[in-house]
């Protein structure tokens, strides 16, 4: 019983020993930058390390000669003093006078009586996983033109190894596109580079394994394009002490087919060329996503600015008279503006906010730019300075500040 328990400890180390010897790493989720030709499976195994350690050690040899083992029908003829390498899914070791290294590529191995060789499973052999390989999968670039080339993408999961992709099946169903199927084995099975000739959504499925297949990320295949699209916002800075709304608005599309609509935020496709946000909390952001459509199945995305809360009831300064200057950092400040009503005189026109900085001066007062080199101004209204009206001042860096005729 020792003994046998003694030739199973032996094996298990000779296993460990060869993922010591083929090393460990991290490997990376795929991309669609990933390379196909970059993936490799590199295994390695120190055949005579292995034999001169145990030559090296008379208790291991005497061990490995004295283990009693059951007689087995199923040996194979005698072998010469060639090393062999089997790979089946039932081996069985041969008698030997000597004793060599036998790599099997197997995971159930039958050693006859009388043998003294010393068996490892090598850490190359490639068992294909069952079921579907875990992972999504999506086109690059996900918004095309007409006859522009789109590479579909699996995106394997971090628990899936290089060595279960290399063994793995790969069978895509490409809708309405230049390719309708595509089946590979391993790597080459990875990606896919197919091209459309009609405009709108594409679908695409991907079957790994023979598994049930899963629905990849669409892509949107554009035909008449849009342009001039602008999308702006009335107020960058709202006040949550004011009703903190913040509303976009988009003009300018232009397109040889037919507008058809606006989508606002994911929702429904409709005529409605505005959005509004309400903001709660000081400095809060958002920004409306936004997707023109026309009647040839084209989609365009269109960028809008992002819009950040401010609360005159949390002010980060206050300024209370004209030509004081008062130093604000890089970022968005809420001034509190409490000049005396009469202090211009009047309370119609601009007055002006002005700035020093180092260099370039960057950023915004109220929405409205600052602009400059180490000075830097912009015109306010004067309604903005008095009865404690928060001014939103945002900097591209630190300066100093005041307002004046």
């Amino acid at each position: 019983m020792n003994q046998k328990l003694f030739f199973g400890i032996i094996c298990i180390a000779s296993i460990a020993g060869i993922f010591v010897a083929c090393g460990k790493g991290v490997i990376e989720p795929y991309d669609s930058d990933d390379q196909v030709a970059e993936i490799s499976v590199k295994n390695s195994l120190d055949e005579q390390k292995s034999i001169n350690a145990c030559q090296a050690n008379p208790e291991c040899l005497e061990k490995l000669s004295d283990v009693p083992l059951p007689t087995s029908s199923a040996e194979l003829p005698p072998s010469s003093s060639v090393e062999p390498v089997i790979s089946s899914s039932s081996i069985s070791v041969p008698p030997l006078s000597s004793s060599p290294i036998i790599i099997a590529s197997s995971s159930s191995i039958i050693i006859p009586p009388s043998s003294s060789a010393i068996v490892i499973v090598s850490s190359s052999s490639v068992i294909t996983p069952e079921g579907a390989l875990a992972g999504t999968c999506s086109p690059s670039p996900a918004i095309a033109e007409l006859g522009q080339s789109v590479t579909w993408s699996f995106n394997r999961d971090p628990s899936i190894s290089v060595t279960q992709i290399m063994a793995a099946t790969f069978d895509w169903a490409f809708e309405g596109a230049s390719v309708e199927t595509f089946n590979a084995k391993g790597a080459t099975g990875l990606t896919k580079a197919v091209s459309y000739t009609t405009s709108g959504p594409h679908t695409t499925s991907l079957s790994t394994n023979g598994a049930a297949p899963i629905t990849c990320t669409p892509v949107q295949v554009n035909g008449a394009k849009i342009t001039g699209c602008k999308c702006l916002v009335d107020n960058a800075s709202p006040d949550v002490a004011a009703g903190g709304e913040a509303i976009w608005t988009v003009s300018g599309c232009t397109s040889t087919a037919t507008i058809t609509g606006y989508t606002w935020n994911g929702g429904e496709l409709g005529v409605v060329e505005t959005s509004s946000h309400v903001f709660t909390e000081k400095d809060e952001t958002f920004a409306p996503t936004l997707s023109v459509s026309n009647d040839d199945n084209t989609v365009q995305v269109v960028a809008c600015p992002v819009a950040k809360a401010i609360d005159a009831t949390l002010p980060d300064y206050s300024l209370e008279d004209q030509n004081v200057d008062i130093a604000l950092p890089a970022g968005l400040s809420t001034v509190i503006m409490n000049l005396p009503p009469a202090w211009h005189n009047t309370t119609t026109g601009t007055c002006t906010f002005s700035c020093n900085c180092t260099g370039t001066c960057t950023g915004t007062v109220d929405g409205k730019a600052l602009t400059g080199s180490y000075y830097a101004t912009v015109s306010i209204p004067i309604t903005s300075t008095i009865n404690n009206y928060a001014l939103a001042v945002e900097l591209g860096q630190a300066m100093t500040c005041k307002v004046g005729w």
